[in-house]
C-alpha cells in the first residue's frame, strides 16, 4: 500500500535580537535523545543509553524546523498501514514561512527578515520504515514502547531557501540520508548515513553561514544471554563550512560491555577511541572511559546516567583530562503527559581558528501535552555553557558563552488531513567575547496537509 504525505508549512515571528549551531543535535542543546519509557519484551535489547556522535545536536540549541508537538503524520491517519507492505515509498515535504528577529546573530545592530522554504521529499525503502522517517522528536513516539523491527530506507529531499530583504543568503540545499537496522537472532546490525547542507547562524563562529555535514554509523549489538550483551559501533562525523573556517572530521569507535542485573536495572561499561582532524591547526585524539546505568521503576519512568572520564591529547599541546556525563530522566504520569530531563557534560569539535574544542555543559526541561487526542502543547527551556579549550594567543582564547532558551509550542487538528502548528522560540547569549553575545526571537505558524 502506498500513502503519500505532503506537509505544508508557515511561520512567522516578532520581537528582538540573535541565534546559533555544531553537534552541540542545538550546539546545541538540541531535542534531547530519546530516553525509552519502557523495557522491551524480554530477551530483546535495550538501545544504547547514550546517543552517538553522528546523533549529538549541532548547535548548543535545536533549530525550529525540528520542534513539532504533533505526531509524526503515519501515527496521525488511520486505514490500513503502510508497514504492512515489505516495500513501498513514502511522499512528503514542507513548506516554510519564518521570521528572524536577529539572522545573524548580530550583538549590536540587529537585521530581521522574513525567511521561507520549500522541501518535497521521497523515501524509498523496505520493511517497517515509515516512522523512522521523522525520528524521535515526534509527540507521540514518546509513549511507545520500544520494539526492534527490520527495515532500510533511503530519503532525499532537496530545498529552497529565499530571505525576504536578504537575497545574498538564498541558498539551495540537499539533505539525504540512508538508514537500516536487521535483526538476525542474537545479532542487530544498524546503518546510519546523513548529508546535510544548510544555511544557518552558528554560536560557535558568530554569524550565519553555508555548511555541510556528512555523518555515518556502523551499529551492532550482540545478545549473548537473557542478560548479557555486547556492542561494537563505529562513528564518522564531518563538517565542512564556507569561508576560512576550520573544518573538521571525526572518526570514533565506541565499545559497551551490558549486563540486565534485575528486570529494572541495567549496567554497562564502555569505551571510545577518537581522531580529530582539522583543516587548520593540530589534530587530536581522546580516549574515553564510561559507565551507565539505567533504572526503570515503573513504565512511566526511566532514569539514566552515563559518566566518565575524557583523556584529549593535542598536537603541539598539553594533554587535557575531563569529565563526561549524560543524565537522562523520562516521566509520563498520565495518558498523554511527557516530561524529559537532561543534564550533560561534553566536548564539541569548534570551526574557530586556535580553537582546539569546547566543553559544553547544560541542562534541558521539557513538557509535552496532548489533550482529547487533536490538540497538543509542548514547552522546553534550558541553559548551557561552552568553554572553550583554545591556544594561547587565540582570538577565543579564554573565551566562555551562557545561553539560555525556551520554546513554546502547540498543534491542533483541524481536519483528519489538516493540522496547524505554532512554534516560537527565544535564545540569548552571554560571551565573554566582544561581539558573540546575542539574544533572538523566532516565532513560526506551520500548517501540515495530509492525504
Amino acid at each position: 500500500m502506498i500513502r503519500g504525505t505532503v506537509t505544508l508549512g508557515l511561520m512567522l515571528s516578532v520581537l528582538s535580537r540573535p541565534l546559533l549551531a555544531q553537534e552541540i543535535e542545538p550546539a546545541a542543546i538540541a531535542e534531547p535523545p530519546p530516553v525509552e519509557p519502557a523495557s522491551p519484551p524480554s530477551g530483546q535489547a535495550l538501545p544504547p543509553a547514550t546517543a552517538p556522535v553522528m546523533d549529538l545536536p549541532v548547535t548548543p540549541s535545536p533549530s525550529l524546523d525540528s520542534i513539532t508537538p504533533f505526531p509524526h503524520q503515519g501515527e496521525i491517519t488511520s486505514g490500513n498501514s503502510f508497514n504492512d507492505q515489505r516495500f513501498g515509498y513514502v511522499l512528503h515535504g514542507e513548506v516554510r514561512a519564518s521570521y528572524d528577529s536577529n539572522i545573524f546573530i548580530k550583538e549590536h545592530g540587529a537585521e530581521h527578515d522574513f525567511i521561507f522554504s520549500v522541501q518535497p521529499g521521497l523515501a524509498v525503502g523496505w520493511g517497517e520504515f515509515k516512522s523512522e522517517l521523522y525520528g524521535s522528536d515526534s509527540f507521540r513516539h514518546r509513549f511507545e514502547r520500544y520494539v526492534e523491527k527490520n527495515y532500510i530506507f533511503a530519503d532525499y529531499s532537496p530545498s529552497y531557501t529565499w530571505f525576504a530583504s536578504h537575497g545574498s543568503e538564498d541558498t539551495f540545499d540537499h539533505d539525504a540520508r540512508l538508514e537500516g537496522e536487521w535483526t538476525i537472532r542474537r545479532l542487530t546490525l544498524g546503518v546510519r548515513a546523513r548529508y546535510l547542507t544548510e544555511n544557518v547562524a552558528e554560536a560557535d563562529i558568530g554569524e550565519r553561514i553555508e555548511e555541510r555535514h556528512l555523518n555515518a554509523a556502523l551499529t551492532s549489538r550482540y545478545q549473548y544471554s537473557g542478560k548479557t550483551s555486547f556492542e561494537v559501533n563505529g562513528f564518522y562525523q564531518g563538517t565542512d563550512y564556507a569561508g576560512n573556517n576550520v573544518d573538521t572530521k571525526e572518526w570514533r569507535n565506541e565499545d559497551w560491555l551490558n549486563y540486565q542485573i534485575s528486570p529494572k536495572v541495567r549496567l554497562g561499561l564502555g569505551g571510545a577511541l577518537a581522531y580529530v582532524d582539522r583543516s587548520s591547526g593540530p589534530s587530536q585524539t581522546y580516549q574515553q572511559g564510561l559507565a551507565r546505568v539505567k533504572y526503570e521503576p515503573t513504565e512511566k519512568l526511566t532514569v539514566s546516567l552515563t559518566a566518565g572520564a575524557e583523556w584529549r591529547q593535542t598536537e603541539d599541546s598539553s594533554d587535557r583530562t575531563d569529565g563526561v556525563f549524560q543524565f537522562d530522566l523520562a516521566w509520563a504520569p498520565f495518558a498523554g503527559s511527557y516530561f524529559y530531563l537532561q543534564g550533560y557534560r561534553r566536548a564539541y569539535n569548534s570551526g574557530n581558528e586556535g580553537s582546539e574544542y569546547f566543553q559544553a555543559t547544560g541542562l534541558s526541561l521539557q513538557y509535552r501535552q496532548r489533550l482529547f487526542q487533536r490538540f497538543y502543547f509542548g514547552l522546553t527551556g534550558g541553559y548551557q555553557n561552552a568553554d572553550y579549550k583554545d591556544d594561547l594567543g587565540s582570538p577565543n582564547f579564554g573565551r566562555n558563552d551562557d545561553l539560555y532558551f525556551v520554546r513554546p509550542a502547540l498543534g491542533f487538528d483541524l481536519a483528519t488531513w489538516l493540522n496547524c502548528e505554532i512554534n516560537g522560540e527565544y535564545q540569548k547569549n552571554d560571551s565573554s567575547i566582544e561581539g558573540r553575545s546575542f539574544d533572538t526571537t523566532i516565532v513560526m505558524l506551520k500548517f501540515n496537509l495530509l492525504f
